[in-house]
């Protein structure tokens, strides 16, 4: 009480902003670019930065290395590297459960290593659920491991973002870099323990075979049903637009196609009903057995044909991304059938399918949607950066040719920052521009696979940190952690170092959590007079390897609904990996980082 009561007003204020800012990420109810804007501006207004350094986080480390991997992550999944890693895998693991695990989980990786975790994940994503069909492996028993691999491909210090913004904390400090492959045997532990950990005990901690996340993921695929009604002549449809018909939507029906002389290639609200049409319409089951013919329409006979064998446009299936402008607002909101010509026919959330009340449903992070629309919306869809297509490839037919081109330029990219011929910024910005000239990608390719939002987010958190450290709230921070633990010696900082990153990412993901404590805990580390670098690794480590919830990491967000899986898979799942991450941090770090 006594630090904080010399605390001087710029201080307080910047603590201020600071608690503002974690309550916002914990409800997670708020865009966290939204949240980088409102911390620029409030450091801004406040003066708690000048005006140089207040903006100096978009020309960062931290941020060109994190948009220049997600760009080159693209490049190698729009070439098909990753669809034919893919496929080797479903040659090299066979048909069981007992030996796909550890092939998936070992490439996917090292995948990682190089490729965005999302970008994985939405690659292997369809291949895991295309087993369920082929192979009869439940989905449930597949997309964790393959969640938990993609956070524990760190073998080089840009396989994350949260490595690159602690490495950057390190450097902002005064000390030295990591090296682009220092971390490598950290990743190849953690890794090697992850895969025997899933492989040895996957019977217990992984969703049984049978149960409801089997039954609801079944749901998703094909939860709807196709009917056709036919509009009568004295029906009072008749001149009404679909919008001003309200029978729709308060019987969770959805029209994808409208039969007539000069068809609907496409259903708007503002289409108008006439006498003679078809509607093909969709509805759960339960709610088509109840369709009766009406003065406004007949039931014809050809109903319950499944929407896979309909001859209609593309159904596929979409995540809604954390920090997308969808969380939080309902379809009617978003104008989304208007926007991007898609009907969507369903909703998974929570283990369970919703399909009444769909436009007036507020979306959530981690919602899966069922949708239908012509390829070249679906497209659209698929570059939108909101939204997470899971049922179709991203790759560029006309790119798969350059896939070995692509390999190339990235090995050329590591070898010039790994044998310190030029940066890893300078290496990775020239590896993008490399991509473009050879035409893998354009550079609308390049905007799109960049996530603004959390490049925003990591720009602004640059300038909070750099207020903390002015004002003295990291020294303060620093020394409680010393004071609390110092006397313990350097193991037990490491220890809190560790449970701390893995607590906090639980509520605040891991790229914010690795921004929030590198420098407290590298503070803590100058002020013990110990080296710096195993405590950031430590962190490292916790923020990318402790899956106690699905808010851990993006990646568990987008693979909860296509799994079916419930609060409790995860805690059942990620604690006891958590305990492990723990052992192998206290074992091998102080090893390859001496104090």
């Amino acid at each position: 009480m006594s630090q904080l009561s010399t605390l001087s007003a710029g201080a307080w204020e910047t603590l201020s902003i600071l608690v503002l800012v974690l309550l916002l990420l914990v409800t997670n109810k708020v865009r966290i670019d939204f949240i980088g804007i409102f911390i620029l501006l409030a450091l801004g207004i406040g003066g708690l930065v000048k005006e140089e350094k207040l903006f100096a986080g978009f020309g960062s480390e931290a941020v060109i290395v994190i948009a220049a991997m997600l760009a080159i992550g693209e490049a190698l999944v729009r070439t098909g590297l990753a669809d034919r890693l893919a496929s080797w895998m479903t040659r090299l693991g066979g048909r069981t459960e007992r030996r796909l695990l550890p092939v998936m989980m070992v490439i996917v990786g090292v995948l990682s290593s190089f490729i965005s975790d999302l970008a994985i994940v939405a690659v292997f994503l369809p291949v895991m659920l295309g087993f369920e069909q082929r192979l009869k492996i439940p989905a449930s028993r597949l997309l964790l491991p393959l969640a938990l691999a993609s956070t524990l491909g760190l073998f080089t210090v840009v396989g994350s973002s949260s490595i690159i913004v602690a490495n950057q904390a390190l450097i902002s400090s005064g000390g030295k870099s990591l090296s682009l492959f220092s971390v490598a045997p950290l990743g190849l532990a953690l890794l090697t323990v992850g895969t025997l950990y899933v492989w040895l005990f996957r019977k217990w901690i992984l969703p049984k075979a049978t149960g409801e996340t089997d039954t609801t993921r079944a749901a998703i695929g094909v939860p709807e049903y196709l009917t056709e009604l036919l509009v009568s002549s004295d029906s009072s449809w008749n001149g009404l637009s679909l919008k001003d018909i309200s029978y729709f939507k308060e019987n969770g029906i959805n029209i994808v196609r409208i039969l007539r002389e000069e068809p609907v290639d496409f259903v708007k609200p503002t289409t108008v009903l006439h006498e003679g049409d078809i509607l093909l319409v969709t509805a759960r089951r339960e709610d088509l057995l109840k369709l009766r013919s009406t003065p406004d329409f007949s039931v014809q006979k050809e109903v319950h044909k499944s929407l896979e064998e309909a001859d209609i446009h593309l159904a596929g299936e979409a995540i809604v991304r954390q920090g997308s402008v969808f969380v939080g607002r309902t379809l009617q909101q978003l104008r989304f059938r208007e926007e991007y010509d898609v009907t969507v026919l369903a909703l998974y959330r929570d283990g369970h399918s919703i399909s009444r009340q769909l436009a007036t449903t507020p979306l959530r992070t981690g919602d899966m949607l069922l949708l239908q629309g012509s390829r070249d919306a679906m497209s659209e869809i698929n570059d939108d950066t909101g939204l997470l297509m899971i049922s179709q490839t991203s790759h560029n037919p006309q790119a798969r040719k350059k896939g070995p081109l692509a390999l190339a330029v990235l090995a050329l990219m590591l070898t010039l920052s790994a044998t310190n011929w030029m940066p890893i910024t300078t290496a990775a910005v020239l590896g993008v521009g490399l991509m473009v000239m050879v035409r893998i990608m354009s550079m609308n390719n390049v905007y799109r696979a960049i996530e603004w939002h959390i490049l925003v987010f990591v720009a602004a958190m640059i300038p909070l940190s750099t207020a903390m450290k002015d004002t003295g709230l990291i020294d303060l921070m620093s020394h409680a952690i010393v004071s609390a633990v110092g006397s313990l010696g350097p193991y037990a900082l490491l220890a809190v170092t560790f449970w701390i990153g893995a607590l906090i990412t639980q509520v605040l993901s891991n790229t914010a959590t690795a921004l929030l404590l590198a420098p407290v805990v590298i503070g803590a580390a100058t002020t013990m007079g110990v080296n710096p670098v195993p405590f950031v690794i430590g962190i490292i480590t916790a923020v990318n390897a402790a899956p106690i919830t699905y808010i851990a990491h993006k990646v568990y967000l987008v693979v909860m609904a296509p799994g079916g899986y419930k609060y409790k898979d995860y805690v059942k799942f990620g604690l006891p990996m958590t305990l492990l991450s723990f052992g192998i941090t206290m074992l091998l770090v102080p090893l390859i980082w001496p104090f």
